[in-house]
């Protein structure tokens, strides 16, 4: 026997279902938006971190000594070229750190990246992202000594 009181209710439930699914797979894009900003990051601080530690070689102690040590300076400008030259597509607002410390390099970087959908909702906007990269720089020659550790730089 049907009760007549329950009728029509599912007719309010459907809609509000679909709007809360269509909610959760906007936040599931946005969310993959930003672990592929993240990624990017990531392979764009590597590829600058593996750049640095080649252009980056004192050459002068290099050849006089045989020893592999990094050059702050070169190590930054070859850090943020090669970071200029890959374009940053979805990521903007990018803040670096460039450690040197003899013969290795650590880039560390963050920015942000725009939601698809999350614009309509408030607080899922923008992601932060963050990411690491270390290289170091060998010879073939020797091992190359520990020289006292460089302050991070900012490019």
């Amino acid at each position: 026997m049907r009760v007549r009181t329950e009728r029509g209710s599912v007719m309010v439930l459907v809609p509000v279902g679909i709007l809360v699914l269509l909610l959760l797979a906007a936040m599931a894009v946005d969310a993959a938006t930003a672990v592929l900003g993240q990624r990017q990051l990531a392979n764009a601080l590597a590829v600058a971190a593996d750049d640095a530690a080649t252009a980056g070689m004192n050459d002068r102690v290099f050849y006089t000594t045989g020893a592999v040590v990094l050059d702050p300076a070169a190590t930054r400008v070859a850090v943020c070229g090669a970071l200029a030259a890959q374009g940053m597509g979805t990521l903007h607002d990018l803040q670096l750190s460039i450690g040197v410390d003899g013969p290795v390099v650590t880039v560390s970087g963050r920015a942000a990246v725009d939601g698809v959908f999350g614009r309509a909702i408030p607080g899922f906007a923008r992601w932060a992202v963050a990411a690491t990269a270390t290289a170091t720089a060998e010879s073939a020659r020797q091992p190359s000594p520990s020289p006292v550790p460089t302050s991070p730089a900012v490019c």
